[in-house]
């Protein structure tokens, strides 16, 4: 549109005010005279007037060609009517049972990982206790005894060849005192006699393949 010399010049808007990022007046620059683009064109960064469709995005103050594509830190762009359009790159994520979603320092998106169970359950370790025993009529009580408790770690893994699956099962397991693997409760009676006991000294604790069962057996 042309403006004839000695009269006020009509306003513009560039490509760039469309997406300005701080208050900005109607036009670019002061009214001047000369040429000016018509109503619903813009100036764009090549010089031409061009339509809305047609304006080059600014995004953190760089142009982008209208209808490109980029990336921008951790988010995906597209250049639409002179209008950055931005979306997280993440894709839709769902954690399975014992994982936990994280974000790792440095990582646009979240992340599934196992529960560090070792860090919230306390590992396997020798404790005390006192307990009360009972045989028939007999009994002892406030018998202090050791125990083993705690975490131990276990998985299953897939092999290509026989027997596909591996597995390791860990269990909180016992080492007896070498020298005193056994100790003799005397419990008391009805009628004033004594009935012993033995009761395993335990000295120590560990992870070890599951085994359980019967002391007697072991």
């Amino acid at each position: 549109q042309q403006v004839a010399p000695g009269e006020l010049g009509l306003c513009e808007q560039t490509c760039q005010d469309m997406n300005a990022t701080e208050t900005r007046s109607n036009c670019s620059s002061a009214r001047a005279s000369g040429c000016v683009c018509q109503p619903g064109h813009f100036r764009s960064q090549a010089g031409p007037c061009v339509p809305e469709d047609l304006c080059e995005c600014w995004h953190l103050g760089h142009p982008h060609l209208p209808g490109s594509e980029w990336q921008e830190a951790c988010e995906s762009c597209l250049c639409l009517s002179g209008r950055p359009v931005c979306t997280q790159r993440c894709s839709p994520l769902t954690c399975a049972q014992g994982e936990e979603m994280v974000l790792e320092p440095g990582s646009c998106c979240p992340s599934c990982r196992r529960e560090a169970l070792e860090e919230q359950l306390p590992s396997c370790q020798l404790l005390t206790e006192l307990r009360n025993f009972t045989k028939g009529t007999c009994y002892l009580d406030k018998v202090e005894v050791s125990y083993c408790s705690g975490y131990c770690p276990s998985s299953t893994h897939v092999m290509p060849e026989e027997p596909y699956l591996q597995s390791q099962c860990d269990c909180c397991s016992y080492r007896l005192d070498p020298e005193s693997p056994v100790r003799i409760l005397n419990l008391r009676c009805l009628g004033g006699h004594t009935e012993p006991v033995v009761l395993p000294v335990i000295h120590s604790c560990q992870c070890s393949s599951c085994q359980g069962g019967d002391f007697s057996k072991h």
